[in-house]
């Protein structure tokens, strides 16, 4: 299988190339994104339920976020790079009002994610994979040198700090005995621990790009 792709046009690029490769997966999040959206907006209207629909503007931030990184590859310039990865970070301000929003409701209202049988240890499994392959991409991609590749996996990274709450709320549903209080301040302590790591990693992509637009002016000079 992999002989047979690597023998492919497209199938050696994605392989090969680490950029190409992470265009792709911000075309892939973006299509997961708004399926999710539509999804979630039938259920909820169907239920009347306003966590799905919260779920469904937080979905919905996120999948327009990475169209917009998608929209700003088709300018190859650094500086229009720089440009949608500023705008990422304001941006990441307004999804932390969505995000606001489920926290709340996790704490007040119980509202969270279950997984029947054993369903729950496949997603804990898959959600700790994907944090880690979220640390690891943040790494490799800022090393890169592509602001728009890195704001894709910053994406990624704030997305999988959302699924490690909400696996929190479906393991403390299905496992703990300690009643109504432990389960409001694990969720108050970890939700209000996701939402400021946005808020600071939104600064910190401010600051960074900031940096980047420094040395962007020096370097002429240097020439």
């Amino acid at each position: 299988m992999m002989r047979w792709l690597t023998g492919t046009v497209l199938g050696g690029k994605y392989i090969g190339d680490i950029a190409f490769r992470g265009s792709v997966s911000i075309c892939q999040g973006m299509m997961a994104n708004f399926l999710y959206v539509v999804f979630r907006i039938f259920i909820g209207i169907r239920f009347a339920s306003v966590w799905f629909i919260t779920i469904a503007i937080y979905y919905l931030l996120l999948g327009i976020m990475r169209l917009s990184l998608i929209l700003s590859r088709r300018n190859r310039s650094v500086k229009s790079e720089l440009r949608s990865y500023r705008k990422t970070a304001w941006l990441l301000f307004l999804l932390n009002i969505p995000m606001g929003g489920m926290i709340t409701l996790m704490v007040l209202t119980d509202s969270g994610y279950s997984y029947p049988g054993y369903v729950i240890y496949l997603s804990a499994l898959y959600t700790f994979y994907t944090i880690i392959l979220a640390i690891v991409n943040l790494v490799k991609f800022r090393k890169l040198g592509r602001p728009i590749l890195s704001a894709a996996k910053v994406l990624n990274f704030v997305a999988a700090l959302m699924s490690l709450l909400g696996l929190q709320t479906a393991m403390i549903s299905q496992f703990s005995t300690e009643g109504e209080n432990f389960r409001r301040m694990m969720n108050t302590i970890t939700g209000s621990g996701v939402w400021f790591a946005v808020i600071l990693t939104a600064v910190y992509m401010l600051l960074h790009s900031r940096k980047m637009k420094e040395v962007m002016s020096v370097e002429p000079l240097g020439e």
